[in-house]
């Protein structure tokens, strides 16, 4: 059982009420965010806990180093012992029969299946870059077939459950501690030469949270994808062929509020190189809004993701953006589904598929039908969850399930009927069309806003 002196301070906390109150999320007043913390240091209900959407930014607003952020995961850790997980989190568990990934593979082309099997050879990594391409990354495989990235060589495996990170967001710590230990003997048996992370979820559990809360140190160099980047840009290697030329809003992931100043800089500095002028959100950087998937930590609800991606997307047009800029591939998917969902104005792109541009190549794009194919399995999930009630019922993780073996030859390509029934209709005339699109997208507004 992990302890909570790992976690955070509690004989610190002044109960300021600085860390709640200037939360982007909560809307608490001074006085709220005192009464709501004193609740979480006594392991009272409060409302926080359904709230939170697991941002980081509350550590950051702390004056006293006490890491609430911690304090809310260890107080859903405590919940998630007593009561286990709803049934509809089962879609984010990467060894779940009914999870996106053993769902998504075979509804995917075939190029993406095969890259998403060569991943998941340890082969030829030793003394090689290896861009960890992490769970969430299957979803838009694509990304990496672009030269962009040559020199490196992809890893990932949804088995690696993305050394943790969304699990910590959900609270779920003894699993953290489990997950990062067979992060540390798969990572290290690859000898590479360095670790590359494509997600900075990864990152910062590797190089930050399971050193520092568990105490696992990876015995290599990991370095963030947008590090790799600039190197690339200083040596010469990226050249700006094409000025892109389009107002750009830059979506900061929530794991990017414990890299820092380091990164945003990093990622803004490309895309002016790319000739596009930054138009700042209002909320950014260290007091960055969530791209919903935090937005349903609390409470499970798959309306509050959405209202969560809608309300970041509105952001991006209410600045007059043309474009919006992800670099994390969670933001990336669930931007993609929310987008085809209210029929948002503002295009979305990886940083990759910017730098693509910038170079003068056409990047390989697919969120329109990756949205529609992530779509369909949500659609499926919850229609078993209402005609079955026994598919309703809470669970806990068994974490046997972590020695499940990585190899490309184990990967879940059996079709789910449902999924697929759904995935014939969404992709049918009846649906793919302007007015039942824009009838889809006034009704979620409508629904969202109520």
């Amino acid at each position: 059982m992990v302890e909570s002196k790992a976690f955070f301070e509690l004989e610190r906390c002044k109960l300021c009420g600085e860390c709640l109150s200037r939360c982007p999320e909560m809307g608490l007043s001074l006085n709220q965010a005192k009464e709501e913390k004193a609740k979480l240091n006594k392991a009272k209900p409060s409302v926080v806990l359904d709230k939170c959407t697991t941002c980081f930014s509350c550590n950051l607003f702390c004056p006293n180093g006490c890491e609430p952020y911690e304090l809310i995961l260890f107080r859903w850790n405590e919940r998630y012992r007593d009561r286990g997980l709803p049934a509809i989190a089962r879609m984010v568990i990467p060894t779940d029969d009914s999870s996106i990934w053993n769902r998504l593979y075979p509804l995917l082309p075939a190029d993406e299946k095969e890259l998403i099997k060569n991943w998941r050879s340890p082969e030829g990594k030793k003394g090689k870059e290896v861009l960890l391409t992490g769970c969430f990354s299957a979803f838009s495989a694509y990304l990496t077939m672009t030269p962009l990235l040559e020199g490196l060589v992809p890893y990932g495996d949804e088995r690696l459950w993305c050394s943790g990170g969304h699990i910590y967001q959900l609270g779920l710590l003894e699993l953290v501690e489990a997950i990062g230990k067979k992060a540390k003997r798969v990572l290290e048996g690859l000898a590479s030469r360095r670790v590359i992370t494509m997600m900075s979820a990864e990152y910062s559990m590797l190089t930050k949270v399971l050193p520092e809360k568990f105490g696992i140190n990876l015995d290599c160099e990991v370095i963030p994808l947008e590090k790799w980047l600039m190197e690339r840009i200083e040596q010469g290697k990226i050249r700006f062929n094409n000025k892109i030329n389009q107002r750009i809003a830059i979506h900061d992931n929530c794991f990017s509020k414990s890299v820092g100043e380091e990164l945003w800089q990093s990622v803004r500095h490309i895309v002016s190189l790319c000739g596009d002028e930054i138009v700042e959100m209002e909320h950014n950087r260290g007091s960055a809004l969530c791209c919903g998937f935090g937005c349903a930590a609390g409470k499970f609800n798959i309306l509050d993701l959405i209202r969560g991606g809608m309300r970041r997307l509105r952001e991006a047009e209410d600045k007059g953006a043309d474009w919006m800029i992800v670099y994390c591939s969670a933001c990336y998917f669930i931007f993609s589904v929310v987008k085809e969902m209210i029929g948002s104005r503002v295009e979305l792109y990886h940083l990759i598929e910017l730098l693509d541009m910038a170079e003068g190549r056409k990047p390989v794009h697919r969120t329109e039908q990756r949205a529609y194919d992530i779509l369909s399995i949500m659609s499926a999930n919850l229609t078993r969850l209402l005609v079955n009630p026994g598919a309703s019922r809470r669970f806990w993780i068994d974490l046997s399930e972590l020695d499940q073996k990585i190899d490309r030859f184990n990967i879940g390509m059996r079709q789910d009927r449902l999924s697929t029934m759904f995935n014939k209709f969404y992709n049918s005339k009846l649906v793919r069309n302007h007015v039942s699109s824009g009838a889809l997208h006034k009704a979620m507004r409508a629904v969202l806003y109520l």
